[in-house]
C-alpha cells in the first residue's frame, strides 16, 4: 500500500500526472459515483443477493424506496423454497425511478405485485444493508428518541454472514476492486446517535450503556472520544464512560481513549477507582505506563489517588516498565512518610537482576531527590559513554544513561556516542524509557531529534510499536519544521501498524494548528495505512480542518485515499 504514495512525499513531481488524472476524475463525477456494493446471505430457508449504488430514502412506514441518487440502483433478489423474485429500481440522471419486478424470469407489472412484495422485505433489506442510513435513523429520533434507535439495533441480526463489496477506479493511483467481509449495519446506527444528534445527560447514558454491545474495539473506541471531545461528563456518565472503555480489548484504543481523558479530566475520588479497573484491564505494560507517565506528568494527584497509583504500578508483569515508572514518582511522594514507605516497599520487590535500578530509586527517596549530574563537560560525558558502551548489562546502562541527561549537549560527536550505547542494548523496555526521559530533561536540536527519531523506527522494527507510538507523541507538540526531521518522524510512524495509535499521532498532529502542504502529503499517506474505516474517517476529518485550502493536488490526493474508504457513511463524514 505504501507505494502507491510514495512519490507524493516529493510532491513537486505530481503536476505531470495531475492533469491528466483531474480530467480522468471529472469524467468519473460525471458518470456517478462508482461506489457499488453486494450483500449475499443464505439460510436453511431462503438466499438473498442484493446490490445497490447511491443515497437512498426511505418512506416513513419503511415499505417503499421514494428516491436514489442519479445514476444510483437498488437490485433484490430473494429465492425461497425454489422460487426467486427481483425487484430492480434504477435512477435516471435527473432522479427519476424506474421500478421492476421479476417472479421467475417473467416481468410482471410492478403494481400491484412488485410493490406489495417491497412493502414486505424492505424492512429486512434496511436491517441488512443500512439503506436509508443516516436519514432514516434521524427520522426515527425525532419520532422515539434514542429508545427507539436502539430498539431499532435490537432487531439487527447478530450475526449477518454477508460480503460488502466495492469497486473503486482511482485516475491515478490504481483500480481496485475487493471483497470485504464482515460490515456491521448496526454500527451505523450507533455513529448517528453519537456523531449527529446532540443528546442530552439522559440520552448520553443510554447510548454509554448500549456502546459495550458493540464488538469493533475502533468502532467502539472512535466514538468514546467522540463523546469526550462533544460532552461535559458528569461523575455519573464519567462512570458509564469508563464502564465502557474497560469493555474495549485492544490495548491501543485503551490507551488512546485513556490519554484523551485525562486530557480533559482529573483522575480524582470519584472516578479512580474505574480508572484504574481500565488500566487493571490492559495486557501491554508500556500501553499502561504511557497512559500513567502523562497522568503523572500533568496532574496534581492527592494521597490516596497516589497511592492507588503505585498499587496500579505494582501489577505490572514488566519490572522495566515497573522501575521506570517508580522513578518518576519519587519526586511526588518526598515529603509524605506513608506514600515514601509504599514506594520503597514495591521497590525493594522488583527482580534481583534489577538491583542496580533498585539501589538508584532507592538512593533518591533517602537524599529526597532525583539526583543527576547538571555540570559535566564533553569530555566527561565522552568518557562516560565510552565506559557505558561496555557494560554487559542493561540495567547498568540505563542508570548511566540518565545521569547524564542533565549535562546533555546537542554536540554531534556526544550525541553519535549517547546513541551508540543506545544501539548496543537489547532490552527495548530500557531503551524506549531511557529516551522518554532525555526527552523529558534535555532539549534535543533537529539533529538530536534525527538521532532520537532513527532509534524509535529501530523499536518499531523491533515489534516495540507501543513505546516508538509514546515516543512520537511526546515530541509532536515540540516537532520542528525541518525536512529531514519530518522525513524520519514519519519514518518512524510508517512503521507502527496499529490503527488506534496512527489516528492518534495524526490527530495530535493536527492539533498543533496550520499544516503545509509537505506535512499534510506525509500525514495523508500515514492515512492511507490506516485499514479500518472508522479511524481512516476520522484522521481524514482532522486533516481536513487544517489541510491548504484551494490546493487542487492536496485535495486531489485526499480525495483518492478517502475513496479507499468502504462505508459509505465514513466516507461522507470524511469528505463533507
Amino acid at each position: 500500500m505504501k507505494a502507491r504514495l510514495i512519490f507524493l512525499l516529493s510532491f513537486m513531481f505530481l503536476v505531470p500526472y495531475f492533469a491528466e488524472a483531474t480530467v480522468n476524475d471529472a469524467a468519473r463525477n460525471k458518470e456517478g459515483d462508482s461506489r457499488e456494493h453486494f450483500y449475499k446471505s443464505k439460510d436453511s430457508f431462503s438466499a438473498y443477493e442484493i446490490e445497490y449504488k447511491g443515497k437512498m430514502t426511505v418512506s416513513d412506514d419503511d415499505k417503499n424506496i421514494t428516491a436514489i441518487e442519479p445514476d444510483g440502483y437498488l437490485k433484490i433478489t430473494k429465492s425461497s423454497f425454489g422460487n426467486t423474485r427481483k425487484i430492480e429500481i434504477e435512477s435516471d440522471k435527473q432522479g427519476n425511478l424506474t421500478k421492476k419486478y421479476f417472479d421467475g424470469r417473467k416481468e410482471i407489472t410492478f403494481q400491484p405485485e412488485g410493490q406489495k412484495w417491497l412493502e414486505e422485505i424492505l424492512i429486512d433489506v434496511i436491517h441488512k444493508t443500512g439503506i436509508g442510513g443516516k436519514e432514516r435513523i434521524l427520522r426515527i429520533y425525532n419520532k422515539g428518541g434514542v429508545n427507539a434507535v436502539l430498539n431499532e439495533i435490537d432487531e439487527f441480526e447478530r450475526n449477518s454472514g454477508y460480503s460488502y463489496y466495492k469497486s473503486t477506479n482511482h485516475a491515478l493511483f490504481y483500480f481496485e476492486s475487493v471483497e470485504y467481509r464482515g460490515f456491521n449495519t448496526k454500527y451505523l446506527y450507533y455513529k448517528t446517535l453519537v456523531n449527529d444528534i446532540n443528546l442530552n445527560k439522559e440520552e448520553l447514558i443510554k447510548v454509554l450503556k448500549a456502546i459495550p454491545d458493540i464488538s469493533s474495539n475502533s468502532t467502539k473506541g472512535t466514538l468514546l472520544r467522540e463523546i469526550l471531545s462533544k460532552h461535559e461528563l458528569d461523575s455519573y456518565s464519567m462512570e458509564k464512560f469508563l464502564d465502557a472503555v474497560e469493555t474495549l480489548s485492544y490495548n491501543t484504543e485503551r490507551g488512546n481513549t485513556l490519554r484523551a481523558f485525562i486530557k480533559k479530566y482529573p483522575v480524582n475520588a470519584e472516578n479512580s477507582r474505574e480508572f484504574f479497573d481500565v488500566i487493571e484491564g490492559m495486557s501491554i505494560n508500556s500501553e499502561k505506563g504511557n497512559v500513567l507517565k502523562p497522568l503523572l506528568a500533568s496532574q496534581k494527584m492527592d494521597k490516596r489517588i497516589l497511592s492507588d497509583f503505585i498499587e496500579a504500578v505494582d501489577d505490572f508483569s514488566s519490572n522495566s516498565e515497573r522501575a521506570a515508572l517508580f522513578r518518576l514518582l519519587v519526586p511526588h511522594v518526598i515529603g509524605n512518610e506513608d506514600l515514601t514507605a509504599q514506594l520503597v516497599m514495591e521497590v525493594k520487590d522488583l527482580s534481583s537482576s534489577y538491583h542496580l535500578l533498585e539501589e538508584e530509586i532507592l538512593e533518591w527517596v533517602a537524599k529526597g531527590k532525583v539526583i543527576t549530574e547538571t555540570d559535566l563537560n564533553k569530555s566527561a560525558i565522552l568518557n562516560m559513554l565510552d565506559i557505558g558502551r561496555n557494560y554487559n548489562a542493561n540495567t547498568r546502562k540505563t542508570p548511566m544513561l540518565r545521569s547524564l541527561h542533565g549535562s546533555m549537549q546537542n554536540d554531534e560527536e556526544i550525541l553519535k556516542a549517547y546513541f551508540d550505547v543506545i544501539k548496543s542494548m537489547d532490552n527495548e523496555m530500557e531503551i524506549y524509557n531511557v529516551l522518554l526521559d532525555l526527552i523529558r530533561v534535555h532539549k534535543l536540536d533537529n539533529k538530536g531529534l534525527i538521532y532520537l527519531l532513527d532509534a524509535a523506527e529501530d523499536l518499531a522494527n523491533d515489534d516495540y510499536k507501543h513505546a516508538a507510538s509514546a515516543i512520537l507523541r511526546e515530541v509532536i507538540s515540540d516537532l520542528p519544521d525541518d525536512p529531514d526531521v519530518l522525513r524520519y518522524f514519519f519514518d518512524a510512524l510508517d512503521e507502527i501498524d496499529h490503527n488506534s495509535a496512527k489516528e492518534e499521532i495524526i490527530r495530535l498532529f493536527c492539533e498543533r494548528g496550520k499544516l503545509d502542504k509537505r506535512t499534510t502529503v506525509y500525514l495523508l499517506k500515514a492515512v492511507e495505512d490506516i485499514d479500518v474505516d472508522v479511524e481512516k474517517a476520522t484522521s481524514l476529518k482532522n486533516i481536513k480542518k487544517v489541510m491548504p485550502s484551494g490546493d487542487d493536488e492536496i485535495t486531489y490526493i485526499f480525495k483518492s485515499i478517502a475513496d479507499e474508504i468502504k462505508s459509505d457513511y465514513e466516507y461522507e463524514r470524511a469528505i463533507n
